[in-house]
């Protein structure tokens, strides 16, 4: 699958308005929910936690920013 050899792997950082308080993250996996491609994420600090977000909510530009 295209999509997920692009994206799996991959630096993400979750925007706010407090440029130090700036988490990044990396994508682990795709995961397909009703239908719906998620991905789970890990904080690159903590990889034991991990976070279930919509694929759409990974291309707002609001939310979070490819490095």
């Amino acid at each position: 699958m295209f999509l997920m050899d692009v994206i799996i792997n991959k630096l993400i950082e979750k925007v706010s308005d407090k440029r130090l308080n700036r988490t990044i993250y990396k994508v682990k996996r795709l995961k397909t929910i009703s239908g719906n491609i998620h991905a789970v994420i890990a904080d690159v600090e903590d990889e034991n936690s991990e976070i279930l977000v919509a694929l759409s909510v990974l291309e707002d530009k609001n939310e979070f920013k490819f490095l």
